[in-house]
């Protein structure tokens, strides 16, 4: 198999080199060249026209070139050494606290599933579970960097809890060696002067909740009452973001079949002034009608294109803004190990539901087939076979191993595979097609 992948876009050849993550823009000669050794040195009645245009010495210059990218391991690179014996091994260093399974929002396409966990008290984490976790994290032997993300439902519903959380993190931080990081999820509605003036002070990363233009947020995301959200929240988030200068945020939506046209989501994002942004597509079973669907593939790509047009436009005035998705440094970011394991889910990384009932990641909390343990008075017995389970699902997708974007996907998403192709060893084609168009863009964007 040769771990290549050419591919043309706008007024660009690209050949990105699977294994060692390098790419090259090249010319029409070199992108002969390099497809005459991909097929074994077999051209095709057209290769062989194409390269009858050039001279002798060009050809020859060309190929020199190649072969110098190809000694620097650069190009036809082999795979790294060791990727077969993974075994799940790690340390746990990430949690995902359900600190309420409660919200004041009842969004559509939530997978949050309310009062299922902690319903002996009112859908709340209580301070022993949320305690019990920390030390879960505090009693790990290895590592220093440690991160703690308050989920939900939505978390400030049990901001009391959270407060005392970041106490108790940073105090057994600093006598167990370990440095606590914090992220938030929310939709804002809860971002009262006390709760921002926390997070501010403590340096929390906030993922706010905002889908795009007023009519797309308000479709999906309304309050308990039915009524409304966006004009509601909008005001919220501005004056959160003025008060710790718009850094340390993402504004985080999701498009769904009912917006398509998502980039005019962005672009509506981007003119009310925010500039870390990521819009994901929705984890929905088919049959539902915000699902999105294969036949909206051609859409969709049309709609990424026009996102990098927007990128660029933005960029090439001075007023850039980042897309989470086209964020991608192939020359200091993770190594290829990193990339391989992705999120980490089920060894690395785990969920904590209300209840203290504990899971591979967030969007499998109340599955009960992914349960892995539960906080309790007793000593932790963690189901560490069953989170490999999911954590190594990727290698045993058939098409996974032979992907060229297998070290950039992280292998993908277990929960979509699971909740979209209905089996945690099979891809969805939906999921993994939009994964391969937003990442040639984003490799485009690296070469412009």
């Amino acid at each position: 198999m040769t771990d290549l992948h050419m591919f043309h876009y706008r007024d660009k050849r690209l050949v990105y080199d699977v294994n060692s993550g390098s790419l090259h823009e090249v010319d029409e000669l070199a992108w002969e060249l390099i497809r005459r050794m991909c097929s074994g040195g077999e051209l095709n009645q057209n290769e062989v026209f194409s390269l009858q245009s050039y001279s002798p010495r060009e050809i020859e210059q060309a190929q020199t070139e190649i072969n110098i990218l190809k000694d620097g391991q650069m190009l036809f690179s082999l795979p790294p050494p060791g990727l077969e014996q993974r075994s799940g091994g790690g340390r746990l260093k990430a949690l995902c606290l359900f600190m309420s399974c409660n919200c004041n929002l009842q969004c559509s396409y939530c997978f949050a599933r309310p009062m299922e966990q902690g319903k002996d008290n009112n859908g709340n984490m209580n301070r022993d579970v949320a305690l019990r976790a920390v030390d879960l994290l505090l009693e790990q032997e290895d590592g220093h960097f440690c991160e703690i993300d308050f989920f939900g439902g939505e978390p400030l519903l049990n901001f009391p809890l959270i407060r005392e959380i970041v106490d108790y993190a940073q105090n057994g931080g600093v006598h167990k060696n370990k440095e606590f990081t914090f992220t938030l999820t929310t939709n804002a509605l809860l971002l009262g002067e006390d709760v921002s003036a926390f997070l501010n002070k403590e340096n929390i990363s906030v993922i706010l909740s905002l889908d795009g233009r007023p009519a797309v947020h308000d479709r999906m995301r309304r309050a308990v009452s039915g009524e409304e959200s966006y004009a509601r929240v909008l005001p919220h988030m501005h004056k959160f973001l003025q008060e710790r200068g718009y850094n340390n945020y993402f504004i985080r939506g999701t498009y769904t079949a009912h917006n398509l046209d998502f980039c005019k989501d962005v672009e509506h994002l981007v003119a009310e002034g925010f500039d870390s942004l990521s819009l994901e597509p929705v984890v929905a079973k088919a049959g539902l009608p915000y699902a999105l669907q294969e036949g909206h593939i051609p859409r969709l790509e049309e709609e990424y294109d026009s996102l990098v047009e927007l990128y660029l436009e933005r960029r090439n005035a001075g007023r850039p803004f980042h897309f989470y998705h086209f964020d991608m440094d192939l020359e200091k970011g993770p190594c290829v190990y990193k990339r391989l394991s992705g999120c980490g889910a089920g060894i690395e990384y785990l969920a904590v539901a209300a209840d203290g009932t504990l899971y591979p990641c967030h969007q499998f909390v109340g599955t009960d087939e992914f349960c892995l343990g539960k906080l309790g008075d007793g000593p932790l017995e963690l189901d560490h076979e069953g989170g490999k389970r999911v954590a190594l699902s990727a290698a045993q997708r058939d098409e996974c191993p032979h992907c060229w974007a297998r070290y950039l996907c992280g292998g993908g998403c277990a929960a979509a595979s699971y909740f979209l192709a209905g089996d945690l060893y099979r891809n969805d084609n939906l999921y993994c097609t939009l994964q391969r168009i937003r990442l040639e863009r984003a490799l485009y964007l690296q070469a412009v």
